[in-house]
């Protein structure tokens, strides 16, 4: 078969517990992230979502206002 079946509700429940994990407050405190690069937001969300959804084969982190983004192959 190619490509995920998940449940999307509970992927972007998952991916906003990770972003609400990160807000307010300094990425740099964070293990993992002191240095707040695209590449180190990539593995941080990887980390976390991998136990999860063992299917996971791509994280990509953008900003778009700077148009800068990273995308992570698992």
């Amino acid at each position: 078969m190619v490509g995920w079946v998940a449940d999307l509700a509970e992927l972007d429940a998952a991916l906003r517990a990770v972003a609400d994990d990160l807000d307010h407050g300094l990425l740099n405190e964070k293990a993992g992230l002191e240095t707040p690069t695209l590449e180190s937001l990539c593995l941080y969300f990887a980390e976390r979502l991998k136990p999860r959804f063992s299917g996971l084969s791509r994280v990509v982190v953008s900003r778009p206002t700077l148009h800068e983004s990273c995308a992570l192959s698992l």
